[in-house]
């Protein structure tokens, strides 16, 4: 098993719909530049392949592939 990321973030819905996917097995991202989801799947996905992407318009939809090693924390923006 690969080691846990830990993720930082700024937007709430980044935070919350990735601490979703412990619980599902897809989430939909709507309000989310591009380059953010990218960042964040890069870090996550560094040694394997355990989330994927999908662009439908405007909405992202993540897909967990394999068991989710990461942990979620949201930073107030200013610090």
């Amino acid at each position: 098993m690969a080691k846990k990321r830990i993720i930082i973030t700024t937007n709430k819905e980044i935070y919350s719909k990735l601490n979703m996917l412990a619980f599902s097995n897809d989430v939909i991202i709507k309000n989310t530049p591009a380059n953010n989801i990218t960042k964040i799947l890069n870090n996550i996905n560094r040694n394997e392949h355990i989330l994927s992407v999908e662009k439908i318009g405007e909405y992202f939809i993540l897909k967990k592939r394999a068991p989710i090693n990461f942990s979620v924390y949201y930073r107030e923006k200013g610090y």
